[in-house]
Order: structure tokens, then sequence, then C-alpha cells
């Protein structure tokens, strides 16, 4: 009799722990950012815009300072907040609590990427980097990439691809440049 219970009891253990133990959690999802840390889109009232390339306009709110300009070889450490022209939120590096700056390489800042949600590679197309071209350390700029110059020529299973028909707005401040 006490054998019989000792298997009970062992088994009902047994169940308790594997029940308790198992995470329905998928370790493998990737949570959304936090976006609530973001600041507001820079005011682009009363300033004139300036064409740099066909579908991409920068507009200047405050002027850079140093000797180096970014140019299409540098390493270029910015703060950036990546929306759409209806105001969805894309990508920034303030989401999540963050205040440090992110490395852009420009030598591949023109590149379509294809990678996860949430990620800086989510901003590389070639109006970003045209409007990049030319800020100064400090400088603050806002790019509006027209989405012939955005992401209208990804391929469709690119997380961009969702972002196909948009125009991209893109706040950025040049923390520092890096020559190459």
């Amino acid at each position: 009799m006490f054998r019989s219970v000792y298997k009970y009891i062992v088994v009902l253990v047994t169940f308790f722990i594997l029940g308790t133990g198992c995470n329905t959690d998928d370790p493998f999802r990737i949570p959304p950012p936090d976006l609530s840390t973001v600041p507001a889109p820079f005011d682009l009232q009363n300033l004139q815009p300036v064409e740099v390339i066909p579908g991409v306009q920068i507009f200047i709110h405050e002027d850079g300072f140093g000797p180096y300009y970014v140019t299409a070889r540098d390493e270029v450490w910015i703060y950036k907040t990546l929306r759409t022209d209806e105001g969805d939120i894309i990508y920034s590096t303030f989401s999540d609590s963050r205040v440090d700056p992110i490395p852009i390489s420009m030598s591949i800042a023109g590149s379509y990427q294809n990678v996860f949600n949430f990620t800086i590679l989510l901003g590389y197309n070639p109006g970003f980097k045209a409007g990049m071209l030319g800020m100064r350390e400090g400088e603050k700029r806002t790019i509006v990439v027209q989405p012939e110059q955005g992401f209208a020529n990804v391929p469709s299973s690119s997380m961009n691809a969702a972002y196909r028909n948009s125009t991209l707005i893109y706040d950025i401040r040049v923390a520092r440049i890096e020559p190459s």
C-alpha cells in the first residue's frame, strides 16, 4: 500500500514540476519597442525645404559645427526617429528609454536591407543616405523621403515592404562623425 501511494506522490510531483516549469512564452519572439519615450517630431514650420535629389527634401533646424561633414565613407553616430507621413513611428533611437546615439556606416546606408522589424537597418535606403550627406556634428535635420527613394523597390519578403508606398520622415541629429 505504501508503494502505491508513493508512486502516486511521485507522479503528482513530476506533473507539478513539469506543469509549473513550462513557460509558454516564445523565446524567439521579438517584443515591440516602447515608443513612449520618443520625442515629438521636429517642427517644420517656417523652414524652407531643400531638394537634395528628386524625391528627397531636407529641412535644417540647427546648423552643425566642426571640421568634418558626413561623406559616403564615414561612420556617423546619430540620434534618429523614423516616421511615416501618417505619423506612425517605425524606429527611434529614443525607444525603450535609450539615450545613446547609434552608429551608421554610410558606406552601406544606401543599401536595401532585408531584416527583422524594429532594427536600425530598417531605415537604410537611398533617400536616407542622400539626406545625410553634408551634415556636420550637432546638426539637426529632417529628411523627407518619397517612396521612390525610400522602400518602393524592396523585395516583398522584406519587413520594409510594409512601407513601400509611405513617405518616410527622418528626424536626425548628428552626435559624432568618424571620417574614414
